[in-house]
């Protein structure tokens, strides 16, 4: 008896405290539904009037992942049930009002798809030489399925759409190269749009007809998608809120093409970003200029002052750079002709850009050193600068401090200096 006794409260402690172990932690892990975004391609005044119901929502969702934050961090011993129950209803409140309002963003969607004839589809890419690849999610549906299709396809193909494509802020990409090869799509394809505007590529490639009908709130077009983007706008083939231009590939006819998209309010703005050294938006302006030249006369390319010397010898030897560019990797010795060129100075293309284009924004970032490289062009280099700050460690560096003044501080950072591979 007396040996019982003793142990009872042993075993009882023991009890209690396995109980205490094994009381489970609650948690609210289960994702909740993301509120859509109201797109742009919605008229006004039903843009107002969701933007207005999505605000109160958007609060009420931060309010309760904060809360359940707090909650999820105590131990078991300190989530009292009251607590639980009152966020398990906040939960269930917020989910059916999220789902009804997605409900109602698809609703407006299908209405303004049914009376305009175009799929609102969020923002695009349009990839340009060598780019052949196609992927595609939902409006509100996580980017996740869409990344690894790209990325199957870039390592299928070879080639880095992965490190170029930001799956987060793309809802639709799209490349429809003739070849993976970057000098036979070259001479196959994008010499012709670069005298046609882009239109030699709607209507050859297959996987244009993936691009009809959509409605882009921005829209992304890289090189020779500049052209397809522009073609399929002009043509009403898209419709888009605002166009960013990387690296474009341009001709003085295009570029007032896109100013009078502007100018009658097809799109809302165009953005033109250039890495300095990126060869391409001046070489396929010299060989749309060569082209008219040997069609009507030297006279005909404008004598503006981003070209205001002799225009016919210049043109011409700066697209015998060019076509061997077509035929030969961008590092032979044949492209240093091209810095003799003035579009081939950024300030210089910058210039003549705002000249025949005025309502075009035009943004250049530093890139490479002094000679015309691909490795300015393409996409995932453009992903890196137009995101650099360019800022200077403010770090002094040794032996500038000369006369007795102060040291000078370390000189921003090039941007190209980042990589193109983020």
């Amino acid at each position: 008896m007396r040996r019982t006794s003793f142990m009872a409260p042993v075993f009882g402690g023991m009890f209690w405290l396995l109980a205490f172990w094994l009381v489970p932690i609650r948690t609210f892990a289960e994702p909740l539904p993301a509120l859509r975004k109201v797109p742009h391609c919605l008229p006004v005044e039903t843009q107002s009037k969701l933007n207005k119901e999505r605000e109160p929502l958007a609060a009420e969702l931060t309010a309760f992942l904060a809360d359940a934050g707090v909650f999820n961090a105590k131990q078991a011993k300190d989530q009292s049930d009251a607590e639980y129950d009152a966020l398990s209803i906040r939960r269930a409140q917020y989910t059916l009002k999220a789902n009804a309002f997605n409900s109602e963003v698809d609703e407006e969607l299908k209405k303004i798809a049914t009376e305009s004839g175009y799929t609102c589809v969020g923002n695009g890419l349009i990839g340009g030489t060598d780019w052949i690849v196609y992927a595609s999610r939902g409006l509100g549906e996580p980017e996740k399925r869409m990344c690894d299709a790209i990325k199957h396809q870039a390592m299928v193909e070879r080639m880095d759409y992965d490190f170029s494509v930001d799956c987060k802020q793309y809802q639709f990409v799209l490349g429809m190269a003739s070849s993976l090869d970057f000098f036979t799509d070259l001479k196959i394809r994008v010499a012709f749009d670069d005298l046609n505007n882009g239109r030699f590529s709607a209507q050859e490639q297959l996987l244009y007809e993936k691009l009809r009908g959509k409605w882009f709130d921005v829209l992304g077009c890289h090189s020779n998608g500049a052209m397809i983007c522009l073609a399929a706008l002009v043509e009403k083939k898209i419709k888009a809120e605002n166009v960013v231009l990387y690296g474009p590939q341009i001709t003085r006819e295009s570029l007032e093409m896109w100013d009078k998209l502007v100018r009658d309010h097809e799109v809302k703005s165009v953005k033109v970003y250039i890495n300095e050294n990126d060869p391409v938006p001046g070489a396929s302006i010299a060989y749309a200029d060569q082209f008219q030249v040997q069609r009507t006369g030297a006279n005909a390319i404008p004598k503006n002052p981003s070209v205001n010397d002799a225009v016919g010898v210049a043109v011409k030897s700066a697209v015998v750079a060019v076509n061997e560019t077509i035929n030969v990797a961008w590092s032979n010795p044949a492209t240093k002709a091209l810095m003799d060129f003035p579009l081939f100075q950024i300030d210089a293309l910058k210039r003549t850009i705002n000249e025949t284009s005025p309502r075009l924004l035009v943004q250049s970032f530093p890139c490479g050193n002094d000679l015309p490289t691909g490795d300015c062009h393409v996409l995932s280099m453009y992903r890196s600068t137009v995101g650099c700050t360019g800022k200077s460690s403010g770090q002094a560096v040794q032996g500038t401090a000369l006369n007795g003044k102060d040291a000078l501080p370390e000189p921003p950072l090039p941007c190209g200096a980042l990589g193109g591979k983020l």
